[in-house]
């Protein structure tokens, strides 16, 4: 039940998130002329690709950033006084600094952070796991002492004679 509950708000957000995204990007369709020719072909970067994966794909990068749209949208948004006050406070958030990489980056320490989460993990599996059997005793117990307790029946028994 609870399962189909978070699944069910799972689904709801992501169509609130499409939403979303087609309210703010419809504006900008809406703009954009009815005939556009296309400055690449999916033929052309798909040939290039056996002489070289990473050219191709930096060209086709390279592309769409020499496309008038992308460069009239970064435009807008490197002269919008509010998007550089919020690169500002992302650049200084602890998000941020955690996701990019030092120039100190090393495997090992990489390797002691995964181990320490999974046994963090695994230990609150174990705790949650003696909790369960621990109310599993507990219950075993009652219903035993409920079993041996004939108090009642026999007070039953002899009131009936």
């Amino acid at each position: 039940m609870i399962v189909d509950i978070i699944a069910f708000s799972v689904f709801l957000a992501g169509l609130m998130g499409i939403g979303v995204i087609l309210f703010r990007k419809v504006p900008v369709l809406v703009e954009l002329p009815e005939t556009a020719s296309s400055y690449f072909t999916w033929q052309g970067f798909f040939l290039k690709t056996g002489k070289g994966t990473f050219l191709a794909l930096k060209n086709f990068f390279k592309r769409i950033a020499d496309m008038h749209l992308v460069k009239s949208l970064v435009h807008k948004i490197k002269t919008s006084a509010k998007a550089k006050d919020l690169f500002e406070k992302l650049k200084g958030s602890t998000l941020v600094r955690k996701l990019t990489p030092s120039k100190r980056f090393s495997l090992e320490t990489l390797l002691q952070k995964i181990l320490s989460k999974v046994r963090v993990l695994v230990l609150k599996i174990d705790h949650k796991t003696s909790n369960w059997l621990q109310t599993l005793r507990e219950r075993a117990k009652k219903r035993s002492t409920l079993e041996k307790d004939n108090y009642w029946k026999k007070l039953k028994n002899l009131t009936k004679k």
